[in-house]
């Protein structure tokens, strides 16, 4: 894949074999795409920054996460607390606080986040998808970097997760990602093979453990988070989604349409696949 990041279906030769057809594994990640990311961590840290800074702007809480996010794809290990006191002290800091409303932020942040740690709120659609696809012949793994006790409250939230072929979470996998051990653990123990995966992730540490792992990858991105967009076109994941709901759709068109290779990241954010096809004006065969 080349280095550009464009809306439209990549030129491609058509062949007799389809990208789709070879897909039997789908990798989830979970905040973000299973759950929402804004209900268990983002409330948290933006009710902490504006009770240190109550006049702290839309912008600076942007800016502020998207360097935490960018920070967060250097990690390979579970952050210890000193390094977490660090991070949210620097977070503050980079919000515009002082010292010293720095250190109230990491203080209310860790009260309320202490609190709020177990709230689980599915993504729009997510049980419905889940459950549409359980149906068919994928074999489904949940890799998260949270902990095996917030899954296990989620599986009573989301049941759906329960019948996930394989889980695997911090306490599985010691090397979170963006290190891809988490996405070779789970090829190794279900017998797949690296283009039979698709792997599904919110934050650019996801697509960059399944490029490391040689999946398919797809970067999910709430129109709540666009502000996280071009830090996820950087990583040049095959696909931008909006949410889960459109994730049976891709699996069809996959599944049925003959393209050789993925050359550049198609943003379906915006528009469907049906639409950027007509735009493109590439004319794709029905699979055989």
């Amino acid at each position: 894949m080349n280095s550009s990041n464009t809306q439209t279906i990549p030129s491609t030769e058509l062949t007799s074999t389809s990208i789709g057809s070879k897909i039997k594994g789908i990798i989830f990640d979970f905040d973000g795409v299973i759950s929402s990311f804004q209900v268990r961590i983002g409330w948290p840290i933006v009710s902490a920054a504006l009770m240190a800074k109550p006049d702290i702007t839309d912008q600076q809480i942007a800016d502020a996460s998207l360097e935490g996010f960018t920070m967060l794809n250097t990690l390979e290990k579970q952050p210890n607390k000193t390094s977490l006191f660090k991070f949210a002290f620097n977070m503050g800091k980079r919000f515009g606080m002082t010292n010293f409303q720095s250190l109230k932020f990491v203080i209310t942040t860790a009260i309320i986040y202490a609190k709020n740690r177990k709230t689980i709120v599915p993504t729009i659609g997510v049980r419905e998808v889940l459950r549409e696809i359980l149906a068919q012949d994928y074999k489904l793994v949940l890799l998260t970097n949270s902990s095996k006790q917030v899954i296990n409250i989620a599986k009573e939230k989301i049941p759906e997760i329960k019948e996930f072929d394989l889980v695997l979470t911090r306490d599985d996998v010691k090397l979170i990602k963006p290190n891809a051990t988490g996405m070779f653990k789970a090829m190794k123990i279900l017998d797949l093979k690296a283009d039979e995966v698709i792997s599904i992730g919110d934050q650019a540490s996801d697509v960059i453990a399944g490029k490391r792992a040689g999946t398919l990858t797809v970067a999910m991105n709430e129109k709540i988070m666009k502000f996280v967009k071009p830090h996820l076109q950087e990583q040049n994941p095959d696909f931008i989604i909006r949410d889960l709901r459109q994730l049976p759709n891709l699996l069809r068109f996959l599944r049925d349409c003959i393209i050789e290779d993925l050359r550049t990241t198609i943003d379906l954010t915006e528009k469907s696949i049906q639409e950027l096809l007509i735009e493109s004006d590439l004319m794709v065969q029905p699979g055989s």
